[in-house]
């Protein structure tokens, strides 16, 4: 089931914030940016991994530097603005997993406790951000939301690896009828591959093709 699409006039705004209300970089703090030059290619140095049953992932940048500042700063300090600079990023990397054709993102289930201190699913508004910027390049692009949480879960961030894969183990599904067509997985961040490595798994135990994890940054592989 894939949720409306953004409207272009909100996006369009939106993605001319930086333009018309200059900030300091959500990056490196430099003022005058939203996202400055440098933070901006920081955020297109593309990095890979595959998961342990070949499935390739791709982070639009390692999980450090600026890129690592520019991702916290949305999903911790609010800064929603800086949404369409990960979104653009995003876009730009997807053709490395997808070169032509259509593609459907599938977010990350999100936790409800997480969208209560983000004001929303962050997952999911950059799928509908990349998949709204992939059509106005032409392309046949949407979000499928056909994952779901079967039960709960817990915070990762102070869980090793291990406890990271005991932690998302069997915790999602698939919701409705399968999508057709290529999908990817998007998640904000890679850093064990626990998470994508489920996402995948409930996916394909339901039917669905899918080509690849797509993500902000990929911190390293293990676990």
């Amino acid at each position: 089931m894939s949720p409306p699409a953004l409207p272009a006039a909100l996006t369009a705004v939106t993605d001319l914030a930086d333009l018309v209300w200059p900030a300091h970089c959500a990056g490196c703090g430099r003022p005058g940016h939203v996202c400055c030059p440098p933070c901006s290619r920081a955020l297109r140095t593309g990095v890979v991994t595959a998961l342990p049953d070949g499935t390739r992932v791709r982070g639009c940048a390692p999980h450090d530097g600026p890129a690592r500042q520019l991702l916290l700063a949305v999903k911790e300090r609010g800064r929603a603005e800086a949404r369409p600079v990960l979104a653009r990023a995003l876009a730009d990397q997807l053709g490395e997993l997808v070169p032509t054709g259509p593609v459907r993102l599938v977010p990350v289930p999100t936790r409800r406790a997480s969208r209560r201190a983000r004001g929303g699913d962050l997952v999911a508004d950059l799928a509908a951000r990349t998949a709204h910027r992939l059509r106005s390049t032409g392309r046949d692009a949407g979000v499928e939301r056909c994952l779901r949480l079967v039960r709960a879960v817990h915070d990762q961030t102070d869980l090793d690896a291990s406890g990271r894969r005991a932690n998302v183990h069997g915790a999602f599904a698939l919701r409705g009828a399968p999508p057709t067509g290529p999908c990817l997985v998007l998640d904000d961040v890679a850093t064990t591959t626990a998470t994508a490595r489920e996402a995948v798994r409930a996916l394909r135990a339901g039917g669905v093709r899918v080509d690849g994890v797509l993500t902000v940054t990929l911190a390293r592989v293990g676990g």
